[in-house]
Order: C-alpha cells, then structure tokens, then sequence
C-alpha cells in the first residue's frame, strides 16, 4: 500500500511537472518561435537589365568591386580583404551610408565564367545570398542580371520593399553603365 501511494505521488509531481512546462512554458517558448520567424522576411528580388557591351567587358566591371567606392551611389568604401586566385574566390568589404546610417557588407565572392556567387560573411542581413550574371546576347550587347536572396529584420523588411530595392539596383546600373562608358570611351 505505501509503495503504492508512493508511485502515485511520484507519478503526480511527474504530472505536476508536465501540466506546468505544457501550460506555461511550451506557449512561451512556442511564441518566442513565431516571434522570432515573424520578425524576419525573406526576400527574392532579381533585376535584368541589356546593355550595349560585350560580356567580358560587363564581367570585368562588376568584378572589381574595389572600384564600387568611384562611382556606386552611397558606396563609401570599397576593397577586397583576400584574394585567392586558386579558387577564383575573393572575401570583400563594402561600406554604405544610406539615410545617416551606416552599413557594412563583408562578402565572400566566387567568381565562375558568367557568374559571380556573393554570399554575406558579416553585414545587416540574417542571412544574405546574390549573384551577377551576365550573358552575351549578340556582337554588341548582353544581358546583365542581379539575384538577392535575404532573410532581414521585420523593419528592415518593409524599407526593403520590391521597388525600393529595384530603384537602388537601377541606380547602381545606371552609374555602372556611365561608368563603363567613360571607361571605354578613354581606353578608345
């Protein structure tokens, strides 16, 4: 009888113990769960564009980074941390100041033939995935692609709206492609 009423009293503070963690403990845990997930977006944005230079040209430009800093709109520092020539891979370093504040993207790059593969080290994404692709159309033209993955804030999220994002990236185009033709216009 006594090791009886003992099992039942273990068996209730065990009962106890469960009632509590599933009536108190689970629904916080739980909610600083969806919290957490419905603190972050994710967000897709690709932008293409076709501009009137060879594909080796548009590579070479968007492969040097290092010059983002001369002519990107609100890039106020540019340079590349490393360099593997091995691997063809870079780690880099951007500095922007959009609105007062300022931002810091370090990235490793991996350049492949028609592409190049960005994904975020340390910067304000949770997490950061883009690629450059570019691709000869005919003798004087190519097709020139910008793809972001992001996982950002929830306010980061809504300043990072669809159009906003296409506006900075046809702004980054526009002062790419003046750039380049400047370029290529001293080099002829």
């Amino acid at each position: 009888k006594e090791l009886i009423q003992e099992q039942l009293q273990l068996s209730d503070g065990v009962l106890n113990t469960w009632y509590f963690f599933i009536r108190f403990v689970a629904p916080i845990a739980v909610g600083a769960i969806l919290i957490t997930q419905i603190w972050l977006m994710k967000k897709n944005f690709e932008v293409t564009r076709i501009l009137p230079y060879k594909h080796t040209l548009l590579f070479e430009q968007i492969a040097d980074f290092e010059r983002y800093e001369q002519y990107l709109p609100f890039c106020n520092a540019s340079r590349s941390l490393m360099t593997d020539n091995k691997d063809f891979s870079q780690i880099g370093e951007l500095e922007f100041e959009i609105a007062g504040v300022n931002y810091k993207i370090k990235s490793g790059n991996i350049i492949e033939d028609e592409r190049i593969l960005i994904t975020q080290i340390k910067g304000p994404f949770e997490e950061m995935r883009a690629s450059w692709d570019v691709e000869q159309i005919d003798d004087g033209s190519s097709k020139i692609s910008f793809k972001v993955y992001a996982k950002v804030s929830y306010f980061l999220g809504i300043l990072l709206s669809d159009s906003t994002v296409e506006k900075f990236v046809d702004m980054f185009l526009e002062s790419f492609a003046k750039d380049l033709a400047a370029r290529t216009k001293k080099e002829n």
